[in-house]
């Protein structure tokens, strides 16, 4: 038995995180303005696979100064982070914030005690109590709570100046919520409270996929103008391979046999990736299954990608099989599909994909209006007759599909 350092069904550790520099200049920017009192909110959208998760957990253990900034500048903030869901509405994101203050402050006993005045409400609140299940969101104005929490939170870092520089709000999966959570509004009232009150040391991070800029602006059309905002895209082949050989620094250090990987094996994984941290993850981690010698090999990276419980497989479970299997009957329909994955998401046209397979002229115009309208691919609104895939990680999940010449998958 030897210790598997990746880690594709969960958050990466921070040994794993590698690259996003820039991102996280962003960000550590941003932390310092609001440290010296000018809060510089901040929205990252991105693609499901792309480590927004583990992105923000990084930003968690570096704003509580665990881990230090690329910057020489130092910063220590009490963190409230949430994950939305589906479900929850205005009341319910609220709920949630105070929630987390409560085991933020928990886990700082300093600040607890200096701001115990706060830790005693947040104790006694109805909302947080035994009662927490069976009250009515009628019954509680919602406002009322956005209001407790702003004087709460100014309290808090007024009584406990000297022990931290703000409260930052990392809200992820902020695409989730429908649109009865109104989230533009509330980051928007939060936001002018705070101001109001001349709190000026809480920011703001909010993570979700691509459209949620404009879910937020629906709900409030002047919410989006408080962020800063940036999209987060694939990994560089460079970066794909310094998170496997730290994955494989980190085994060394737990396996008393040491594990080492072949060039064009670590190639082959940042290749059938194309960038994308949870692909890569769920790669690595079977390719790191198959090896018996303790060195990993290109055999070992195809074995573990294509087997029957491989990590295509898994990906597909996870993500894709409902558009590419369950929706789709036709293996001639799953050929454009494939055509089309070599454009990622860009917009293509008829020609395009015949130039790249060979298909009647009606077997295509069927498979395009078929796909289109099971919301399978994209149509152009600007320009009929062009479409695209949803999703650059559906493409990338196609190609790494179609790298070996026999399909496993397809009888």
């Amino acid at each position: 038995m030897r210790y598997n350092p990746f880690r594709p069904n969960s958050i990466a550790s921070s040994a794993l995180f590698q690259g996003r520099k820039e991102e996280m200049m962003f960000i550590e920017q941003s932390l310092f303005q609001t440290k010296n009192g000018n809060p510089q909110h901040f929205l990252i959208e991105g693609e499901r696979g792309l480590g927004k998760s583990s992105l923000f957990l990084m930003v968690e253990n570096q704003a509580t100064g665990q881990i230090p900034l690329q910057s020489s500048e130092k910063v220590n903030f009490l963190v409230i982070n949430i994950e939305l869901d589906s479900t929850q509405t205005f009341f319910e994101i609220l709920k949630s914030i105070a929630a987390d203050f409560k085991r933020a402050l928990a886990e700082r006993d300093k600040i607890k005690k200096l701001a115990s005045g706060v830790w005693d409400f947040l104790s006694n609140w109805e909302i947080l109590g035994v009662r927490y299940h069976r009250i009515d969101e009628n019954l509680v104005q919602p406002y009322e709570i956005l209001n407790a929490l702003v004087v709460n939170f100014e309290k808090v870092i007024r009584l406990a100046e000297k022990e931290m520089d703000g409260i930052l709000i990392l809200i992820d999966e902020a695409d989730r919520p429908g649109e009865k959570a109104s989230l533009g509004e509330l980051v928007k009232l939060l936001t002018e409270k705070l101001t109001k009150r001349g709190c000026d040391q809480v920011v703001i991070g909010m993570t979700g996929q691509p459209g949620l800029i404009s879910k937020l602006r629906a709900s409030h059309e002047s919410s989006t103008r408080i962020f800063s905002s940036l999209t987060l895209k694939p990994l560089s082949d460079e970066e794909n391979r310094e998170v496997v050989l730290s994955g494989l620094e980190e085994a060394n250090k737990v396996n008393k046999e040491q594990t080492f990987i072949d060039k064009d094996a670590l190639e082959l994984l940042s290749q059938l990736s194309e960038g994308y941290p949870h692909f890569l993850q769920e790669f690595a981690f079977k390719a790191f299954e198959q090896d018996v010698n303790n060195r990993i090999c290109i055999e070992d990276v195809k074995n573990g990608a294509f087997g029957p419980f491989g990590a295509l497989k898994q990906l597909g479970n996870k993500y894709f099989n409902d558009l590419y299997f369950t929706q789709i009957g036709s293996d001639e329909y799953r050929r454009v599909l494939q055509a089309m994955a070599r454009f990622s998401d860009s917009w293509v046209n008829r020609e395009m994909i015949k130039n790249e397979i060979s298909i009647k002229e009606t077997t295509l115009n069927n498979a395009l209006q078929a796909l289109k309208t099971r919301g399978i691919i994209v149509p152009n609104p600007a320009q009929p007759g062009e479409f695209r895939l949803p999703t650059k990680s559906f493409a990338a999940w196609i190609k790494a599909f179609y790298m070996l010449k026999e399909d496993p998958f397809i009888s």
